[in-house]
């Protein structure tokens, strides 16, 4: 019987289709060719063209590139490197390079481009000669402070990526025994450590854009999908974090919290995680377009004159502008730029930018504009030193159903944060104040309503009482079992609502 010769075996590095786990598979090649190969060598050089292809693909949508090591997994731009069988092999080899020469990662950087072929083979015979060190880890963050090799840097163990793939790997070892309490308090720790990465990542993106400086989005993307995470487990934590306030930082912490809220909402409709994904980084982005208004129209105290308004209503199409020009894919970025657009469209297009369009607004664009003006409206600005309490929000916000807002996507946003949203203060007819922490059970009017009671200082802060359970509202009087006589914004009594729930 006649032998039939065998399929040469594919290159990995042609056929995988993934650009993250081309860029690991062409390091590996370069670290090959380097513990075998002269600088001179074809081989070598070819090792190095194809690395710097690939790193530059990845430049295009990000300033820096990180691949770090956790746990045994792997991951490039805070995303874990999923894999085929067929390269497990290198995967492997791979994190055995990384662990023996202590390395918790490397970062490079865009002027790796630019490198002469024969540092970047220096760099990869660096990272061989590391295992035959004492201390490699120590030893290679030494090597590599050469300034031949100013592109690329050890990631150190403190490193705030480190941090945010190492929190994901899951629970530390004796989770199982963690109690309620302490689950619950774990998860509104890295809630509010989601919501700071969320307003440093976007304070960082602002700043670049601002400068003209390109600016990726992975950190931000990032950030989303934590959220994303937290709201399928307890929408609770993610709407406490709505109520943060920053008079200082207002632009950022508005945006946050605008994509907390869409989030929440898209949650609440349906959409799956890919569209809460586009539907989150839109929502995040929506005002991104303020960094080109002049900051004496932004910062007014007054009211705006009609050619100050006039610009500042342009903001929807500068952020439409500067979305543009962030480093990400192009199909990225058409699938955020309509909601940012449209979010003061209004539901009847009576809204601007003014458009001849009849075709009625995105989904997206009516989701966003509904979290945009609850959290506009519910914050102190520097043009109205008072905020409306979030119930009075939501009367003001209904009355505009059908005309600025979806009623339907109204209604279900009424009904996810509740008749007295939370945070908002409730007085009661003893006298007591207390602050609204959650609702529990199904959807609809037969949620219980919880209350944070708090006891003003001699200091002037409130201290944290008892949690009460208000019950749902009676069907009939709309009443809760301990009678309320009045609600207010948090900001009246100095209340940071964030700083007593989470």
């Amino acid at each position: 019987m006649e032998n039939k010769p065998s399929a040469p075996t594919p290159d990995p590095l042609q056929s995988e289709t993934a650009l993250e786990l081309r860029f690991l598979l062409a390091l590996h090649m370069l670290i090959n060719s380097a513990r075998i190969h002269q600088d001179n060598n074809r081989i070598l050089l070819t090792s190095v063209e194809q690395f710097l292809v690939i790193i530059h693909q990845l430049f295009e949508e990000e300033d820096e590139v990180t691949l770090l090591t956790s746990a045994g997994r792997l991951y490039l731009r805070q995303e874990k490197l999923v894999y085929r069988p067929n390269i497990a092999g290198i995967i492997g080899t791979m994190l055995e390079l990384f662990e023996q020469r202590k390395l918790n990662g490397l970062r490079f950087f865009p002027a790796i481009e630019q490198a002469p072929p024969g540092d970047i083979a220096s760099f990869a015979r660096t990272l061989i000669r590391a295992e035959n060190q004492e201390k490699p880890g120590e030893w290679l963050e030494a090597e590599l402070n050469d300034p031949r090799f100013a592109w690329v840097e050890a990631v150190q163990a403190s490193d705030e990526d480190l941090k945010g793939v190492a929190a994901e790997e899951g629970k530390p070892e004796g989770a199982a025994e963690e109690g309620v309490s302490s689950k619950e308090r774990n998860r509104k720790e890295n809630a509010i450590l989601t919501y700071g990465y969320a307003v440093t990542s976007l304070q960082e993106i602002g700043g670049k854009v601002s400068a003209n400086r390109k600016s990726g989005i992975k950190k931000a993307l990032r950030m989303v999908h934590k959220m994303i995470d937290m709201v399928t487990e307890d929408s609770n934590v993610l709407l406490g974090l709505s109520t943060i306030r920053d008079y200082d930082d207002y632009t950022y912490t508005h945006s946050v919290n605008v994509a907390i809220l869409s989030l929440c909402l898209g949650q609440r409709i349906g959409l799956p995680r890919k569209s809460l994904e586009t539907l989150t980084l839109s929502a995040l982005f929506h005002d991104l377009g303020k960094i080109d208004v002049p900051k004496n129209i932004l910062n007014k105290p007054g009211k705006l004159s009609d050619m100050e308004f006039r610009e500042m209503k342009n903001h929807s199409l500068y952020s439409v502008r500067r979305i543009l020009l962030l480093k990400t894919s192009p199909q990225k970025k058409a699938e955020m730029l309509l909601g940012p657009f449209e979010h003061h469209l209004k539901y009847d297009l009576s809204g601007y930018p003014k458009t001849p369009r009849k075709k009625p607004i995105s989904l997206f664009g009516r989701i966003i504009a509904i979290a945009d003006v609850f959290d506009a409206i519910t914050a102190p600005r520097v043009y109205r030193p008072f905020a409306i309490s979030p119930d009075r929000s939501l009367c003001i916000m209904q009355e505009g159903a059908g005309k600025d807002f979806d009623p339907v996507l109204l209604k279900v946003f009424i009904n996810m944060i509740g008749v007295y949203p939370i945070g908002t203060v409730l007085t009661f007819a003893d006298g007591e104040i207390g602050l609204v922490a959650k609702y529990s059970g199904e959807d609809g009017a037969g949620r219980d309503l919880w209350v944070q009671m708090l006891t003003p200082s001699p200091e002037g802060k409130c201290l944290k009482g008892e949690l009460i359970n208000l019950g749902p509202a009676d069907s009939t009087t709309k009443k809760f079992n301990q009678p309320i006589l009045n609600s207010a914004h948090p900001a009246a009594y100095n209340i940071q609502p964030a700083d007593y729930l989470l």
